[in-house]
Formats: structure tokens, sequence, C-alpha cells
């Protein structure tokens, strides 16, 4: 019998992700067990509130927390006068090590802070100015 993993979800919204996730942080890593997947990924869009809780509980659990999250990116603006920027499309960021991880809190803080009247988003060249 195979026991190798055959599907780690790198795109889960937890209850974190209002109006779009519904599962709870603690009830993730039973559900991944049952399934054998070894990891998974909570991708909450804008914020990363339950990176903390679920890392814990899910690594108690055994499953390895892979921390991330969904952003906005404003990828390219107007090119011509008159013509309006495409509209930011959502993209998913994992973090890798710690360093990513340093880099995605830099980068959800930078979400709210530098967008002005905007609606939240970062852009190519959000982490130098933020």
């Amino acid at each position: 019998m195979r026991t190798d993993p055959k599907f780690i979800h790198l795109r889960v919204h937890s209850a974190y992700s209002l109006l779009e996730g519904a599962i709870g942080v603690k009830k993730l890593p039973a559900l991944c067990l049952a399934d054998n997947m070894p990891a998974v990924a909570v991708t909450d869009t804008g914020n990363m509130f339950g990176a903390l809780e679920f890392s814990e509980i899910a690594s108690a659990a055994g499953v390895q927390p892979i921390i991330a999250c969904q952003m906005d990116l404003a990828y390219q603006g107007a090119t011509q006068p008159g013509e309006r920027a495409l509209k930011p499309l959502p993209v998913v960021l994992l973090a890798k090590d710690r360093a990513g991880y340093a880099n995605l809190m830099k980068l959800n803080s930078c979400y709210y802070m530098e967008c002005g009247a905007d609606a939240p988003h970062i852009t190519l060249t959000i982490g130098e100015t933020c």
C-alpha cells in the first residue's frame, strides 16, 4: 500500500479570510492527517492573523505548516494617456524560510500602508518604499 502524499494544499483560506473561508485553523491539521497530507499552506486574503496559531497547532499535530498570504498585485499601470490601469489580481505568496517569513510580514504591513485611497494591494516595487 502506497502512503506517499498525493496532494498538498497550497491555497487554504481559513476563517481569518473574511467572507472567503470557513475552516478554523484548529480543525485543519486533523483534516490533513485524515487525507494523508503532511503539509498545508494557509493563504488568508490580505492578512496573517492566524499564522502563529496555525503554525503551533499544525506542528503539534505533526503537519508541516506553510505560512503564506494572498494579496492583490497591481502589476501594470496605464501605459497610454487616458488608459486605465489594469485591476490588481490575487497572488499567493509562500514563505520558504525565516527570511521569506520576514519578507511576507513586511509585505503584509505595506499591503495596507502604501496604497493611499486605493484598495489594499502590493506592487512589484512596494518593498523598496516600505
